[in-house]
């Protein structure tokens, strides 16, 4: 009897494996792009938990809800699929979803999804400027809501993208763009020195934007480029501006203005300038938290960068106009106020504008120096429709 006992379990188990067996093998394949309607090019994408390809296969009626992942350029494969009918439906993306469809896979299937991205990156250009990568760029925005941000990428893998990447420069604008609209990202190059010490290192960079409002939304990107590095022959770094940063422009937090703000990649120093376009009184005006300016009332300089698109449209004399900074929180109380004039011989385009402590009007006591937390320029003389930017407030 007990090599009966013994006989029947191996019995068992051999026919177990019989059945396992007997399971077909997969014997269909997969593959395709997402691609851009408009353009017909591929939409690049995120390499890791990005975008992804729902499907099911049908006929079953238990069937569980599998998944395939998108390459960096776009594109997909699976080569271990069952020949049957699936609905399918790429989801999670940087682009406008559809609805699933329903395809049937046999032998080798070439499947496309054609759909637009929320986002394009277009017409970008890399170089080197003294001491920064820099990244141009144009945006052409397809949704209906703002653009929530835009960031520059960098990594020794072609694959670079936000989920890999060893630098990156990702600035908030949540603004409405214009597809003419020229962007620029500046990246530091010294940190590139911890990744790789010396020599002439290859890094690959890639502009990206996200849509805002948009659920589960990753960023458009561009087609990753590779850029070398020459730490020994990199040109002249640009010399810094001094000063005691009362506000560096590179956030619309906090900024008031009768014209329309917006934050602009022409700038003078970092990534923006804060700009002001339209008509009105009060061009630029801004609360602070209390700032210590570092400088006395005797020796001290008010200084900041200050765009003019046409200065044949400022009425120079006679004009109400004043550059005020208080410690109240306010006008007219703990002030000091300088006034435009003919004499500062402004230019169009940008302008160095340079005020002395000691040569401004006091109005309502004292400034405390120690405290500053109020600024604004308004001008009564605005002729006509203007564009204003400014940029790097400081003190010295």
């Amino acid at each position: 009897m007990k090599k009966v006992f013994l006989i029947i379990p191996f019995l068992f188990i051999a026919f177990v494996s019989c059945e396992l067996d007997n399971y077909d093998a997969p014997n269909a394949k997969i593959f395709g792009k997402i691609i851009d309607i408009d353009t017909g090019e591929p939409i690049p994408q995120e390499i890791l938990e990005g975008s992804r390809i729902d499907y099911i296969e049908l006929g079953y009626e238990s069937s569980t809800t599998q998944q395939l992942r998108f390459k960096t350029d776009g594109s997909y494969r699976n080569d271990l699929m069952f020949s049957g009918r699936y609905h399918i439906q790429a989801r999670r993306g940087n682009f406008f979803i559809l609805p699933p469809d329903t395809i049937v896979v046999k032998g080798e299937t070439e499947y496309n999804i054609e759909t637009r991205p929320y986002i394009r990156v277009k017409d970008v250009n890399y170089s080197i400027v003294g001491s920064n990568v820099e990244a141009s760029f144009k945006i052409e925005q397809l949704t209906n809501t703002p653009v929530k941000s835009i960031a520059l990428f960098a990594d020794q893998n072609p694959n670079v993208s936000y989920s890999l990447r060893q630098r990156a420069t990702i600035l908030d604008i949540n603004m409405m763009v214009d597809a003419e609209d020229i962007f620029t990202i500046k990246m530091k190059i010294a940190p590139f020195k911890d990744i790789v010490a010396k020599g002439k290192p290859i890094f690959y960079f890639r502009v990206g934007a996200l849509a805002s409002g948009v659920p589960e939304a990753k960023y458009n990107y561009s087609i990753p480029e590779s850029l070398e590095i020459d730490y020994d022959n990199l040109p002249p770094e640009e010399p810094g501006i001094i000063g005691n940063v009362l506000d560096d422009c590179e956030s619309l937090a906090g900024w008031n203005s009768d014209f329309s703000l917006s934050l602009d990649t022409d700038s003078k120093q970092d990534n923006f300038s804060i700009r002001a376009e339209g008509t009105g009184v009060g061009i630029f005006q801004k609360n602070f938290a209390p700032f210590n300016t570092g400088v006395n009332k005797k020796d001290g300089v008010f200084a900041f960068s200050l765009y003019i698109s046409d200065t044949s449209l400022i009425n120079m004399e006679g004009a109400d106009n004043q550059i005020e900074i208080s410690s109240s929180g306010q006008p007219d109380l703990n002030e000091l106020s300088w006034q435009i004039t003919p004499s500062l011989n402004l230019n169009n385009g940008w302008n160095d504008m340079e005020f002395k402590l000691d040569d401004a009007r006091v109005t309502g006591g004292d400034i405390d120096l120690s405290s500053v937390n109020f600024f604004r320029f308004y001008h009564t003389g605005i002729k006509g429709p203007m564009i204003f930017k400014i940029d790097n407030i400081r003190f010295y």
